[in-house]
């Protein structure tokens, strides 16, 4: 977080992509709410598949909808749409997109009027190249990307899940994966390997009907290696 207020010191919202409390508590996501601080306001978040839904709409107020069902968010950033999806499926580490998500995804793109549009979820839509994490990726991409290329204006997609830095496409849109704020997996393996590159995130500035995006990182390993 203090790397992050060094590198941004004013960002217009906090994209969180899930695996928000690895153990799935309250007092974890309690946790994450003081870390972020003044920025929780500004915070969207979405599960991953170490979340809890209903827990998360228990700490986050700004998390809509009730109980266990999928969550969301919309948010307009001047001339953009940034649009979250829920790919969570209760105790599996994979993805899933419901019925649910899709028919809301289809209606806010409907409804989004052409506007640039960013779309954030947890699992990777497409292979990264390391055999055992697209195992456990997102199941049923093809819903998915059949909407994706009926809407030019989706001009990228970002996820998180992998622990890794990817850039790919699906259905000719680029979409690009943030690293861990904790451990990192090491790309292009059968099993899983651990990487020794310190933790990051992804900044994302948005320009007029384009963005840029970078990954920044800190300095050094927070743990040393033993511990991942």
């Amino acid at each position: 977080m203090q790397r992050a207020r060094e590198e941004v010191a004013e960002p217009a919202c906090i994209v969180l992509t899930g695996d928000l409390s690895h153990e799935e508590t309250v007092a974890g996501y309690e946790l994450l709410r003081t870390h972020l601080g003044d920025w929780h306001e500004r915070s969207l978040l979405i599960p991953g598949n170490h979340d809890d839904r209903a827990k998360m709409r228990q700490v986050f107020d700004q998390v809509p909808g009730e109980s266990a069902e999928p969550i969301w968010f919309r948010h307009e950033c001047d001339q953009w749409v940034l649009l979250g999806l829920d790919s969570h499926v209760p105790g599996q580490v994979y993805g899933v997109l419901s019925e649910q998500s899709v028919d809301r995804l289809a209606e806010e793109l409907a409804r989004g009027a052409n506007r640039p549009t960013l779309i954030f979820l947890h699992h990777h839509p497409s292979a990264v190249g390391s055999r055992w994490v697209d195992e456990i990726g997102l199941r049923n991409p093809e819903s998915f990307a059949s909407l994706l290329t009926r809407h030019t204006e989706v001009r990228g997609l970002f996820c998180g899940h992998i622990h890794q830095v990817f850039e790919g496409m699906i259905a000719d849109v680029p979409f690009h994966s943030a690293p861990s704020a904790a451990i990192q997996f090491l790309p292009g393996t059968e099993t899983m390997q651990f990487d020794l590159q310190p933790p990051g995130f992804r900044v994302i500035e948005l320009l007029e009907g384009t963005f840029t995006t970078r990954v920044v990182r800190l300095d050094h390993l927070p743990f040393t290696p033993r511990d991942a």
